[in-house]
């Protein structure tokens, strides 16, 4: 009587499969050791291709969570962070904008000017070109009466028109460089250094102050020991004699001492420095846009304390990294000259 076949157990089975394994990169070519099969470390290349999903799953798991807990842009421990790539001060894939932009926004500036001034003055009767003050329309009267024309007196436009047409030219120097550095650059405090901190306020109104009162003055005695006496205030008079009543006072103070220095800085110390200072020394770069600072008023008796002024504005621009002390020096500068002229003070 032959014995029945029996059959193999599920043990026996298994222990045959276990010895067809084959060796892991911890383990030799020689026979299997006993005890359960050591696996390679997570991610080395002879790991098993569950483990490696398993793995992947896990980390795409925990980005996800982390994405959702810690805000936008949360990565898990070990993942790359990825940093925007920046060619010439653009992200990439933006066309950097350099001396084109900075001629860009001059030019529009005194387009948009132009135009307003042309249309408030064809669609008014206001002489925008006849001086201001009761001198000047005696003297206009004086000479027409002489020559036998008929006496008409040319008015000048009021205060608020000329604060109202200052907007235009506001909007290209200071709104312009503001549209680049944020569609084609890398923000307004990147590219322009537009921020501020509660230091610059004192800081820079200080500095402002000490130049209109001090630095100045020194620098026309200078001038005038060899020129000659000259009125340097001139062109400003001509606005400030018609702030005649409260109101006027306060445009005064709004188009001198709050906005002219607002756009003036994000054009000239925040826009055109930056934009010298890719081709040329910080130190140079400060001396152009002093320079085009200066020229861009046309009057050439304020030239000199204009270059120099702007030389300390774009020193503080440059030594603080931000244009917060260059635009409270401007303001404090032009506060003290809109005073002056306004209550008529030294």
């Amino acid at each position: 009587m032959t014995p029945a076949k029996r059959r193999p157990s599920g043990r026996s089975s298994s222990a045959k499969k276990d010895s067809s394994v084959a060796p892991t990169s911890r383990t030799n070519a020689g026979p299997k050791p006993k005890g359960r099969v050591p696996t390679a470390a997570p991610g080395a290349k002879g790991g098993s291709r569950r483990r490696q999903e398993d793995t992947s799953a896990k980390g795409t798991k925990g980005a996800k969570g982390a994405k959702g807990s810690g805000g936008e842009g949360a990565t898990t421990k070990g993942d790359p962070v990825a940093v925007p790539e920046v060619v010439d001060g653009a992200p990439a894939g933006k066309k950097p904008y350099g001396a084109g932009a900075l001629l860009f926004a001059f030019l529009v500036a005194q387009v948009l000017s132009t135009i307003a001034y042309v249309i408030a003055q064809s669609s008014s009767d206001y002489d925008f070109t006849v001086p201001t003050g009761v001198g000047a329309a005696v003297g206009q009267a004086a000479s027409q009466a002489g020559s036998g024309q008929p006496l008409v007196i040319s008015v000048p436009p009021p205060l608020w028109l000329t604060a109202l047409l200052q907007l235009p030219l506001w909007l290209g120097l200071g709104a312009i460089p503001v549209w680049f550095a944020v569609k084609r650059g890398r923000g307004v405090v990147a590219d322009l250094g537009l921020r501020m901190k509660a230091v610059d306020v004192p800081v820079g109104l200080a500095v402002g102050v000490a130049c209109q009162l001090l630095m100045v003055p020194a620098l026309y005695w200078v001038i005038f020991k060899v020129i000659g006496v000259k009125d340097v205030s001139a062109a400003a008079r001509a606005l400030t004699d018609r702030a005649t009543d409260p109101l006027s006072i306060v445009l005064v103070f709004l188009v001198v001492a709050i906005g002219a220095p607002l756009a003036e800085e994000i054009y000239f110390r925040g826009f055109a420095q930056r934009i010298f200072a890719r081709k040329v020394a910080p130190h140079w770069a400060i001396v152009c846009s002093a320079a085009f600072f200066g020229m861009s008023h046309l009057q050439v008796l304020q030239f000199p304390a204009l270059f120099l002024f702007g030389l300390v504005l774009g020193y503080m621009a440059w030594r603080f990294g931000r244009l917060g002390p260059a635009i409270w020096a401007h303001v404090g500068f032009n506060t003290v000259t809109a005073i002056g002229l306004v209550f008529h003070l030294g």
